[in-house]
């Protein structure tokens, strides 16, 4: 049902609107969110369209992913951005309206094929997983046994992969070819990755459980974003902010 200006002022009424910036933890999400993006990239510009709507001011402080998630869960920080749904963190968190969805492809190896119908087939050839400490994985894929590899971050991960330490790493399409362009692009002729994507996974800003106004602030932001979805200014924003990964994929190597 399309929200009423009125219904939105009532629900803005339900908390209290903090004279202190609220604190927003991120990861640097690149090209998502990113301390030193334009707007702080697509998924930053749209929660501040949405805090303008609630007359909330924010600040974002960065930080590694597992450090923002811990610090936001013991409610140091109101609210974690660029975070994917699991069961697990339901405990911990509130769940408002999704920002927008991204796609969730396997990264490997280029001179590498897999074909599988289940995750069970990569465990029968001997496939070595990597992912991130704190991210959330392919729904099943960890109940296979899959042999498992853990770093702090998506670029030593892509150092494994090419160095044949790992095999597999499932990660966000946009981001990883982001990163490959920008930070390893001397790893371009070597890693490529699996089509169709695993999954579309959407991406959050996730309210914390132990913030005061936590439930209050998840409900106005979901209202907050539903309207610039209605109104098709978050799509203006994603157009404007966030490459596609043609786009990408086309960059210039940097010098």
């Amino acid at each position: 049902m399309k929200a009423t200006a009125i219904g939105f002022g009532l629900l803005l009424a339900s908390y209290v609107i903090w004279a202190e910036p609220l604190l927003i933890a991120s990861s640097d999400y690149s090209p998502h969110t990113g301390e030193h993006l334009p707007e702080g990239g697509a998924l930053t510009a749209i929660m501040q369209a949405a805090f303008d709507k609630m007359e909330q001011p924010v600040e974002i402080h960065y930080m590694p992913f597992a450090r923002a998630m811990q610090a936001s869960r013991l409610g140091q920080y109101a609210a974690v951005l660029g975070v994917k749904h699991t069961d697990e963190r339901e405990q911990a968190f509130y769940f408002p309206e999704p920002i927008y969805q991204t796609a969730i492809v396997f990264f490997k190896r280029a001179d590498s094929h897999y074909h599988f119908d289940s995750y069970l087939d990569l465990v029968h050839q001997g496939v070595r997983y990597g992912s991130v400490l704190g991210y959330s994985h392919p729904d099943g894929l960890l109940e296979t046994r899959i042999r498992h590899y853990q770093v702090s971050s998506e670029e030593q991960l892509f150092v494994l992969l090419r160095a044949g330490r790992v095999d597999l790493m499932a990660g966000d399409k946009l981001n990883g070819i982001y990163l490959l362009h920008h930070e390893f692009p001397e790893f371009l002729p070597y890693i490529d990755w699996v089509e169709p994507p695993i999954e579309q996974q959407p991406l959050y800003l996730l309210f914390s459980r132990q913030h005061p106004q936590g439930e209050a602030l998840s409900q106005a932001f979901s209202e907050a974003i539903m309207q610039l979805k209605e109104s098709g200014e978050l799509a203006q924003i994603k157009q404007r902010l966030l490459p596609d990964a043609r786009s990408l994929q086309s960059a210039p190597k940097p010098q």
